[in-house]
């Protein structure tokens, strides 16, 4: 082989070594920031935790929630920044005429703030389903009840109210402005 050939086969390898080398640089996962990693330690500080009634969080915003299926109930809310946190609790007693249920939290996840024009819900059903038993990042036409064009989706065990990352495909959530 000529020596030109050489360093044009030598420089084409070590383009391509390169190339790899930056391709498997991106693909690694990016390590959780102090501020990330701190909202997940804040998030796992409720697990197990027992309370009356509604649970306030100082420095969120209670957004509300409800009953997915009895004894699963879900509650999510929103700090200034953007950022959600749901919660899902399992209720141990019922609510009576003068005395509050009673609640231990089961699982608990931090979003950070949606991109532009997308709006995170707790309210997202799968195929004919309707148990609003998912939790997505949405958009869609404001003249739309629910969006189908869904970005990211976590799905709620009905028999222990954990919540798992999961895929997308089906799934659809209500339109947050709804109605409004």
């Amino acid at each position: 082989m000529p020596s030109h050939a050489f360093r044009l086969a030598s420089a084409g390898v070590l383009a391509l070594s390169l190339a790899l080398a930056s391709v498997v640089a991106w693909a690694e996962p990016k390590a959780p920031s102090e501020e990330e990693n701190a909202d997940a330690t804040f998030a796992a500080s409720f697990l197990g935790k027992n309370y009356d009634g509604e649970l306030a969080i100082e420095g969120w915003n209670d957004l509300g929630g409800g009953l997915i299926v009895a004894p699963i109930f879900i509650r999510h809310y929103q700090r200034d920044d953007g950022t959600f946190l749901v919660l899902t609790s399992r209720q141990l007693v019922k609510e009576a005429r003068d005395v509050p249920g009673n609640y231990e939290v089961v699982d608990a996840l931090i979003v950070p703030p949606p991109a532009s024009g997308v709006q995170f819900t707790i309210s997202c059903v799968q195929g004919q389903d309707e148990t609003l038993r998912f939790i997505g990042e949405a958009k869609g036409p404001e003249s739309k009840e629910w969006w189908t064009e869904v970005r990211r989706a976590w799905e709620i065990d009905l028999a222990t109210g954990k919540i798992t990352s999961t895929k997308t495909k089906g799934v659809r959530c209500t339109n947050v402005s709804w109605g409004q």
